[in-house]
């Protein structure tokens, strides 16, 4: 009975704490500081920071849990059956893959999305994290509601049509509240959203928030 409770509690701690790449431009990601990064190539990564009762799991419980929840899904996707990349078939980019784990008084995953889609059927089963999130170069207004967007550089307020252009800016859409880093600079954003840096946000608690950058 108490192996199966300390089981139940693992899996709960675990399936919060997995429901938590850059190219060639712009900051790398910064963990400690931001739960998502999105690269100008629309490439996503998270981290999510867990408190551990080390008496009660251990390093390897932890590791190993977040490990085959990735391999699952992964081979579920038709991927290599791996929790990585460097162990990945050549060429491949696994749909999850582990970063970085790190355990303390506190554990940290960082993991890597092939595409957007994967972060949101990864993380389906918590509600929190399995918001949408949408990525597109600004070539025309398809998606975008009929709204203005507020310029980091001055204040003023710009139509979505004004901001389309030859695709250079990118366009990033975050349902619900999340701590956010892009590759590059903000540009643009909606009214919900606080700008805490030339390349980080927190998005709007409620709806829909957009970021547009370069």
């Amino acid at each position: 009975m108490k192996r199966n409770l300390k089981n139940g509690v693992l899996l709960l701690l675990c399936l919060a704490f997995l429901a938590l790449t850059g190219c060639d431009s712009g900051r790398e990601f910064d963990p400690e500081n931001n739960n998502m990064y999105v690269s100008s190539e629309g490439k996503l990564s998270t981290s999510f920071e867990v408190a551990v009762d080390q008496s009660y799991f251990s390093e390897a419980d932890m590791l190993g849990f977040c490990e085959n929840e990735v391999k699952e899904y992964n081979r579920s996707k038709g991927a290599s059956a791996t929790a990585y990349q460097e162990e990945a078939a050549e060429e491949e980019t696994l749909p999850v893959a582990i970063a970085s784990f790190t355990y303390g008084q506190t554990a940290r995953l960082v993991l890597d999305y092939g595409t957007t889609e994967d972060y949101i059927a990864f993380n389906e089963r918590d509600e929190a994290r399995a918001a949408s999130v949408m990525f597109a170069s600004a070539k025309n207004t398809t998606g975008l509601p009929d709204m203005t967007f507020v310029s980091v550089s001055d204040g003023s307020r710009v139509a979505a049509a004004s901001i389309i252009g030859d695709g250079k800016l990118k366009i990033l859409m975050v349902e619900g509240e999340q701590k956010v880093q892009v590759q590059g600079k903000l540009v643009y954003y909606s009214e919900n959203v606080t700008v805490t840096g030339e390349d980080t946000a927190v998005t709007g608690q409620e709806g829909y928030s957009y970021l547009v950058f370069k």
